[in-house]
């Protein structure tokens, strides 16, 4: 079946919106703390995500959990996004964002390792050969950075690997709640738990002062540089790009989908520079497509397609009309 435009617009415009997070996020740090920047993230996304369901998912959202299924909306949140963007944000407070994307970008590797694992499926000589490639690639960015750098910060590491670990145990539940569920009502609910998981700490650790004066005392090229980080984080990272990213699998399944996930640390390193968060090294650029190579390598065959329910293929989420 050939697939129609409309999936590779779905799909690239994602990636290029989850690659730019990673330097918005930076962005946002020089000012706010990490706990605070997420919950003002999630809260934010909400006034974009509930119109959306309310307005094309009124039945999907008020639809009734079953009850063996509680434990799990419940599991989904707090792997993602309360552990996930706890271990990124803070991962950013250390390391570069490029970095930190392609150790984020490894996730399907993990993916991959935990089916072999706990599904018993086969791994083949080329997925093997792809994972082997993206580990090297991953270390010699490490040492690279290192070099640059003159260290590389072990806890950012393992922050970033915290939130590499809490997206594989995510997309593993999300599989199973997708097969009864819609993707745009499970991604409201989790972000409205979500929201309410980091409120207490966020009360609870955050300088509220300190927040009020980051986000309303601050004038000039700061502020706007600081406001249109954070909106393009909520409205565009936290929503936008997730209906889009609902819409491609709709179109094109679940593996083609996450194969264009691997763009997206070119895409961070590429506009990382350009924000002068880094320098452009033709060095690492191209370690970051030794592992991107491998990336694909390792979710070649791996990826089974979900089988959506006929009324979901009939109503794409998003955009009913005109599509």
């Amino acid at each position: 079946m050939k697939i129609p435009f409309r999936f590779y617009l779905y799909i690239l415009t994602s990636m290029i919106i989850w690659g730019s997070s990673f330097v918005f996020t930076k962005i946002c740090l020089q000012s706010l703390d990490p706990v605070a920047l997420i919950w003002l993230r999630l809260f934010i996304s909400l006034f974009i995500l509930i119109p959306v369901v309310l307005l094309f998912y009124r039945d999907a959202l008020t639809r009734i959990f079953q009850l063996k299924d509680l434990k799990y909306l419940g599991l989904l949140a707090v792997f993602e996004p309360f552990l996930y963007f706890l271990g990124e944000n803070f991962s950013l407070v250390y390391l570069s964002a490029s970095l930190v994307s392609v150790i984020v970008a490894t996730i399907p590797i993990f993916t991959t390792v935990f089916a072999v694992f706990l599904f018993r499926e086969k791994l083949g000589v080329i997925n093997a050969l792809g994972i082997a490639l993206s580990i090297c690639g991953t270390i010699f960015i490490l040492l690279w950075d290192g070099s640059v750098l003159g260290s590389v910060n072990m806890r950012g590491v393992l922050l970033a690997f915290l939130a590499v670990f809490s997206a594989t145990c995510y997309i593993i539940i999300l599989k199973k709640l997708l097969r009864n569920y819609n993707p745009v009502a499970l991604l409201a609910w989790q972000n409205v738990i979500g929201c309410l998981l980091f409120t207490p700490i966020f009360l609870g650790f955050s300088d509220l002062n300190a927040i009020g004066n980051s986000l309303f005392a601050v004038s000039g090229e700061e502020g706007v540089r600081l406001w249109t980080a954070l909106l393009i984080l909520s409205f565009f990272c936290s929503a936008i790009a997730f209906l889009f990213f609902a819409n491609a699998i709709k179109i094109g399944g679940i593996a083609k989908s996450n194969v264009f996930s691997n763009i997206v640390p070119i895409v961070t390193f590429i506009l990382a520079a350009i924000a002068g968060q880094e320098y452009f090294s033709p060095v690492k650029f191209l370690a970051i497509f030794i592992v991107v190579g491998g990336l694909i390598l390792a979710q070649r065959n791996q990826v089974k397609e979900l089988q959506f329910p006929q009324q979901w293929r009939n109503n794409r989420p998003g955009f009913r009309r005109g599509v």
